[in-house]
C-alpha cells in the first residue's frame, strides 16, 4: 500500500469520526435540551442549543471541509438548476392542498427523479418524522439516555434524505 493511499484512508477515517462525533454531540444536546426546556431550565437549554449547533457544524466540517457552505458557491442550486440535479418541477410544491394526496404530490415534486434516490429521500424524511415522535415520548418521561434514540433518528433521517437528494450526507 502506498503512502499516498494510506494518507487518503486515514483522512477519510478521521473525517468519518468527526462527522459521527459531531452528530452524536448534536443528538445528545437535542434530547437533553428538550428535557431541560420542559423543566424550565433556561440556562441549560441555551447550553444545549449551543452544543447542538456546534455538533452539527463539526459534523458538516467532517463531510465538506468547511463549517458553513458558501451561499453563492457551486454547492447551492436554485430552482432553475433542479432539472439538472435530477428533481422534477411540477409546480406542485407551491400547492397549499394539505390533504394526503396534496402532501404526497408536494413531496413528489421535491423528491429526486431517480426512483432509488426518491425512495431513499422519502425514507429519510419518514425516519426524521418518527424520530420527532420518539424524542417527544422520552422528553415526556424525562429520559435523557433514551431521548438520544429519537434525536438520533431525527438526525439520521435528515442525513439520509440529504444524501439521497444531493449525494452528500450534509
Amino acid at each position: 500500500m502506498s503512502t499516498r493511499h494510506e494518507n487518503t484512508v486515514l483522512r477519510d477515517i478521521a473525517r468519518g469520526v468527526v462527522f459521527l462525533g459531531g452528530l452524536a454531540v448534536t443528538a445528545m444536546s437535542m434530547a437533553s435540551g428538550f428535557i431541560w426546556a420542559s423543566q424550565s431550565k433556561v440556562v441549560l437549554v441555551y447550553v444545549a442549543g449551543f452544543l447542538s449547533w456546534t455538533g452539527y457544524l463539526v459534523a458538516h466540517y467532517g463531510v465538506t471541509g468547511v463549517f458553513v457552505d458558501d451561499a453563492n458557491g457551486p454547492e447551492q442550486k436554485g430552482t432553475a438548476d433542479k432539472a439538472e440535479s435530477g428533481h422534477q418541477d411540477s409546480g406542485a410544491a407551491a400547492d397549499t392542498n394539505w390533504s394526503l394526496l396534496g402532501v404526497l404530490t408536494q413531496l413528489r415534486a421535491i423528491a429526486p427523479a431517480n426512483p432509488v434516490r426518491a425512495v431513499g429521500f422519502v425514507a429519510g424524511i419518514g425516519i426524521l418524522v418518527v424520530g420527532i415522535a420518539v424524542l417527544a415520548w422520552y422528553v415526556r418521561h424525562e429520559n435523557h439516555l433514551l431521548g438520544n434514540i429519537g434525536s438520533g433518528m431525527f438526525l439520521g433521517g435528515y442525513v439520509l434524505a440529504h444524501y439521497f437528494d444531493t449525494g452528500k450526507p450534509l
